[in-house]
């Protein structure tokens, strides 16, 4: 059994989605191999919002074993703007905060002690140093600050490791399309040389999806490896046999982004309402309102039809799953024009069992895994989209609800245990 470091900022208990695909690597890693040692940060608050990802923790070192890894979770000590925006919130000294953010963006590359979870660095350092066994890493961004890490782990140790990418950082089609202004580009050209720089050491480079992961190849010229967030197997035991919800159900979990095109699937709401004369249909959006701007879009969207949707605050995991299983649809709105683009929920979605409405398609990842997959329908209008909610709400009055079939080897493809593997195979030759 080798052992290979891990470093990530995002890992349980945090209960943000970006914990779930290295507890995925710890968890698995160990049935093809390899012993994972994870360092990671604390966290002991538990994410409803924004404020709470700057709390403090306390100040002691956490050393957490079992059978299939082991964890050290490392104090977050607040800078001066957490410190302001945890007392203060978004109220006051905005563009004082801001100013330190840019301080901290920028020079943080240069200079370890301005980095809020540098500490993380220290230890792992000191860790190497006290392991000499220890000859490979995989570390885990965002945040890519994270990859300097390894780089220097990698002069002073000749540690081999992977630059994981739970999305594109440089080479990122999204930030092109939600972020502009002469900062962005300024720090955006500091980030280039950054990343060239520290992945120039990496063995190797894996990300959520073929297209990203080809692109992200490209640029640092590192061997590419397509490594998906993957699905739980047992996930829903508990859920399975729940009824569904005596309403028309379709759920959306989690953000929505303003690169995806949910007016489009309101509109066919609406319209599939009117047409039919529905009174027995809810649109669920649980999570999105911890972010407001989001919430607002729906609400605006969906004006006059208010007794038709609901959108609540962060929930608990357990409520999300029961939440998904009693629901008839799962409502995922593709990144349309854009490569590659993967929430993981859609992975989730397949576990479910429920089966899963893509509107509008992406005509290419998303739509892949579907298709391969089976576990679900897309679909590239309003029109296309009213007449598969009238279809499938008819089965709902006989009591039939369309289901995802996960019994098959190509759905099998996706499970986490198996994308684990695929990391296991990618070590074995690093």
């Amino acid at each position: 059994m080798q052992k290979v470091l891990i470093i990530s900022y995002f890992f349980p208990p945090c209960n943000l989605t970006a914990a779930e695909r290295i507890s995925t690597l710890a968890k698995h890693l160990n049935k093809f191999g390899y012993y994972p040692i994870v360092i990671t940060r604390r966290w002991d608050n538990r994410i409803k919002n924004m404020i709470d990802i700057s709390a403090p923790t306390p100040t002691e070192i956490l050393h957490i074993k079992n059978e299939f890894f082991e964890v050290y979770q490392i104090p977050y000590i607040p800078n001066l703007r957490d410190r302001i925006y945890t007392k203060y919130g978004d109220t006051k000294f905005t563009l004082f905060r801001k100013a330190l953010s840019l301080i901290e963006f920028s020079m943080q590359r240069y200079f370890n002690y301005l980095i809020p979870y540098g500490n993380m660095f220290d230890f792992a350092e000191k860790f190497m140093a006290k392991n000499t066994d220890i000859k490979k890493a995989i570390v885990s961004g965002n945040p890519f600050i994270t990859f300097k890490f390894c780089y220097l782990l990698n002069l002073k140790y000749k540690t081999k490791w992977i630059a994981d990418y739970r999305d594109a950082w440089t080479t990122s089609e999204i930030d092109e399309f939600s972020r502009a202004g002469i900062m962005f580009k300024l720090l955006r050209k500091l980030d280039i040389k950054s990343e060239l720089k520290w992945v120039s050491t990496a063995s190797a480079v894996t990300s959520v999806s073929e297209p990203l992961v080809s692109g992200i190849s490209k640029f640092v010229g590192k061997p590419p490896k397509w490594i998906s967030n993957g699905f739980e197997i047992g996930e829903f035991d508990n859920y399975i046999n729940l009824k569904p919800f005596e309403n028309f159900t379709v759920t959306h979990v989690g953000q929505l982004y303003f690169g995806q095109d949910i007016s489009m699937f309101c509109e066919a709401f609406k319209k599939f309402i009117d047409k039919n004369n529905i009174t027995n249909a809810k649109l669920l959006f649980p999570g999105l309102a911890f972010n407001k701007s989001q919430e607002a879009r729906i609400v605006e969207l969906m004006s006059g039809y208010e007794a038709y949707y609901e959108c609540t605050e962060r929930t608990e995991k357990e409520k999300i799953l029961e939440i998904e299983a009693r629901s008839h649809l799962l409502l995922y709105p593709a990144w349309k024009g854009f490569k590659g683009i993967i929430a993981s929920k859609i992975y989730e979605y397949i576990s479910s069992g429920t089966h899963t409405l893509v509107a509008p398609s992406d005509n290419g990842e998303v739509e892949k895994i579907i298709n391969t997959s089976g576990c679900g329908t897309c679909t590239n209008s309003v029109e296309e989209t009213v007449a598969f909610l009238e279809k499938t709400h008819q089965l709902f009055e006989q009591g039939i609800k369309l289901k995802a079939d996960l019994t098959g080897e190509k759905a099998m493809f996706f499970s986490r245990e198996h994308q684990a593997k695929r990391m296991a195979e990618l070590l074995d030759v690093i």
